[in-house]
């Protein structure tokens, strides 16, 4: 399913997440700059979404992460540059084998019900996220911690199973919470960050306000009032109207509109990471074969598929690599998947899927348009060598029960899908694990790479081991990957500050109104 770095949980398996991610992650150009910035205000903020909940943890939407960094902290968080930086935690430190890590806490920290942050805190927030019953998005991330311990008030140590010298960087998302709070989450949320809740109405709108105990520099807004919109038309038409001051998520088939200058700032990535993921069970025919998934590879028309699909809102991936060529990760000895029917055609015929035979197209009915005509550029390409792709679009539920949980059989599918990642590759190349992708892929090979770049703590050593890890990946072709796809933030005039990550998370603590 469409997700960011983890599952929601059962009932999430039919929910779908339009974009997001938990991590780090690069950012891109922003709307303004502080000094740009009043005191005071309103800002309007929609979405063709609703937001349905209010715990971090839980989060069903990805749009609900537009919240995050409005009404929680983490220990650690990204900052513009992309770097990850302290935020609750003044610092941390390693062991010398990175399973052991020591966090020291701010001292000047309270919770919007005016209980003071402390180690206690910290503890019964990541119990709360590793327990089996709390169906949060993190979990992969935290898995190996086994223990959280409260040394002193201040001080936190983490006890990890594994080396992980990336630790920090995995733990953005992981807001902390008042647990003893829990019950009345959704009426009266209690975070530490630089807004509070004022007024909340399940899918329709939220309504936050400045928190002015909040322990940072001040927010410059008053009041952020989150709308949700009919639909995507009428979105693009309340951001034209002025309804709206910013758009999460123009559909890519409006972006051009707003192109070349006017009222309207697009704010977008550098280094988008949000990827389409083609799955194929690689662990049945024809897909077993890994020069069935080469042939694949090579019958992807990626450049086709940008325009036509995604409007041109993206880069293609020639190497079939959900790292981006502009990742600072990206490398190693990769072969380019260029537009090539010949080799597809040699390589199937090498696999056993000869001229007659038929693959299925995995599809949703009533969304991702981009899905539909990627499916149809595909079968287009397929047509001329012979083989017939049945394109079946399906209601959510059933798509989803075809191939998810990891573990099912469907044979001759392709099932399209994306996935929200950080840049960083231990939160976003972890998608290829075992048991995670529901590609089914087992690669000894890539295990060992995974674990020894993830555990690497000299950043040099670290990015030749990711190059393994990603020659594996070219190599083994476990999914199909035909570029990295941009989510696009809209802002109108007389707003500063606004940006967004890498997988399209948008960010508004410093937004604010510009001066006359």
């Amino acid at each position: 399913m469409p997700r960011t770095s983890a599952y929601v949980g059962s009932l999430a398996a039919v929910v779908v997440l339009l974009a997001g991610c938990s991590g780090s992650g690069d950012v891109g150009s922003s709307s303004g700059t502080e000094r740009d910035v009043q005191d005071g205000g309103t800002l309007t903020v929609g979405a063709a979404q609703g937001i349905p909940q209010l715990n971090p943890a839980i989060r069903t939407f990805a749009w609900e992460e537009s919240l995050f960094p409005l009404l929680w902290n983490g220990l650690s968080a990204t900052d513009e540059s992309g770097e990850i930086v302290p935020d609750l935690a003044e610092s941390w430190e390693a062991s010398d084998d990175q399973r052991t890590w020591t966090f020291t806490l701010r001292q000047d920290v309270t919770f919007t019900n005016g209980k003071a942050f402390t180690a206690a805190d910290v503890k019964q927030t990541f119990d709360y996220y590793l327990d089996d019953k709390t169906a949060t998005q993190e979990a992969n991330k935290i898995a190996a911690v086994t223990a959280v311990e409260a040394t002193d008030d201040y001080t936190v140590e983490f006890t990890l199973s594994e080396p992980i010298a990336t630790f920090p960087a995995g733990i953005v998302w992981v807001k902390m919470l008042d647990t003893e709070s829990l019950d009345s989450i959704d009426k009266d949320p209690v975070g530490t960050g630089p807004y509070k809740v004022s007024e909340f109405t399940p899918d329709s709108s939220l309504a936050l306000v400045r928190n002015d105990e909040y322990f940072g520099d001040p927010p410059p807004l008053d009041e952020i009032t989150f709308v949700k919109a009919a639909e995507a038309t009428s979105a693009v038409t309340a951001l034209r109207s002025g309804d709206l001051d910013v758009l999460w998520s123009v559909p890519q088939g409006d972006v051009e509109q707003f192109e070349g200058g006017g009222d309207v700032t697009l704010v977008r990535p550098d280094n988008p990471s949000q990827w389409p993921s083609w799955e194929m069970d690689t662990t049945s025919p024809p897909f077993d074969d890994v020069r069935a998934r080469q042939a694949l590879a090579y019958a992807t028309d990626r450049e086709a598929i940008l325009d036509a699909a995604y409007f041109g809102q993206g880069a293609v991936s020639p190497t079939n690599n959900a790292l981006g060529e502009e990742n600072p990760w990206y490398g190693g000895d990769l072969t380019e998947y260029g537009y090539d029917l010949d080799k597809a055609k040699d390589l199937f015929a090498q696999a056993g899927v000869e001229a007659g035979d038929t693959l299925t197209w995995w599809g949703v009915a009533g969304q991702y348009p981009e899905w539909n005509t990627s499916g149809e550029i595909l079968q287009a390409s397929l047509k001329e060598i012979g083989i017939t792709l049945k394109i079946d679009n399906n209601d959510i539920g059933t798509w989803v029960d075809k191939f998810y949980p990891a573990g099912k059989s469907y044979p001759a599918t392709i099932v399209p899908n994306f996935q929200s990642t950080p840049p960083e590759p231990a939160y976003s190349l972890n998608f290829y694990q075992e048991g995670r992708c529901e590609c089914n892929w087992q690669s000894p090979e890539f295990a060992e790479a995974f674990s020894t770049a993830v555990s690497e703590p000299d950043e040099e050593t670290r990015k030749d081991a990711w190059a393994t890890v990603q020659k594996v990946i070219n190599d083994e072709v476990p999914l199909i990957v035909p570029l990295q796809s941009t989510v696009v933030t809209a802002v109108g005039p007389g707003v500063a500050g606004v940006w967004v990550e890498g997988g399209g998370q948008l960010h508004l603590e410093s937004a604010g109104l510009t001066q006359d």
